[in-house]
């Protein structure tokens, strides 16, 4: 086939397949633009310069959080559980777990539950928040089964509930805030490289100056 001698219905088809593809780069420009207004809105940085620091501090604190967490599992439960009595106390009413097992199992799902929160709000979903919200609900549960059981059925001393419960409350609260911090750390990471690709701003300071240059123009006569 010789060039300039397509058919008008492969020049269609051509045309359409581009008009395809810059629909899909628009609507994916669109959502990242959204999310990444969602990010700062939220995190409220500044500057761009003022989220290059916050990446690293939010880093430093979730690794620090990180490694107290690990330390608080293995002075408290690990290495201190025989003495605290952990051997005698009951099996958890859903999946009998003993409470050595819990100490894991709650970090983990608050790790969890925290990345799907955050994702579900972030992209607007509601699938991963569902899910988010029935893992959280469930470490709840394992939480304060020890101090529910002292109290309504008797089968584990006040004493020894609130020492249980407030371990594992312990290692929940320093997984959460270790694993939010991280996570935010990740998504401004996310908005500075995108911002830097697309050379873009979508910082506060960034939106005032626009506003305020917008006002200087005078006035059409």
């Amino acid at each position: 086939m010789v060039l300039g001698d397509d058919s008008p219905d492969e020049v269609i088809q051509t045309a359409d397949n581009v008009l395809a593809v810059n629909g899909v780069d628009d609507a994916t420009s669109a959502y990242n633009m959204e999310m990444m207004e969602s990010i700062v809105q939220r995190l409220k940085p500044e500057d761009r310069h003022q989220i290059r620091d916050m990446i690293s501090e939010r880093g430093r604190t979730s690794g620090a959080l990180a490694i107290a967490s690990i330390l608080f599992w293995w002075l408290s439960i690990h290495n201190g559980g025989d003495t605290l009595g952990d051997s005698d106390l009951p099996n958890s009413m859903i999946g009998d777990f003993t409470f050595y097992r819990l100490s894991l199992i709650v970090p983990a799902l608050t790790l969890v539950a925290t990345i799907l929160l955050t994702m579900g709000r972030e992209k607007g979903q509601s699938l991963p928040s569902n899910a988010g919200g029935v893992l959280a609900v469930l470490a709840a549960f394992f939480v304060m089964e020890p101090v529910g059981r002292a109290l309504l059925m008797g089968d584990i001393e006040t004493d020894d509930s609130l020492v249980s419960s407030g371990r594992l409350a312990i290692l929940a609260i320093l997984i959460h805030l270790a694993t939010k911090m991280q996570v935010d750390s990740i998504l401004l990471e996310w908005v500075r490289g995108s911002m830097m690709s697309m050379d873009i701003d979508v910082t506060p300071e960034q939106e005032a100056s626009m506003e305020s240059q917008a006002d200087e123009v005078p006035p059409l006569v």
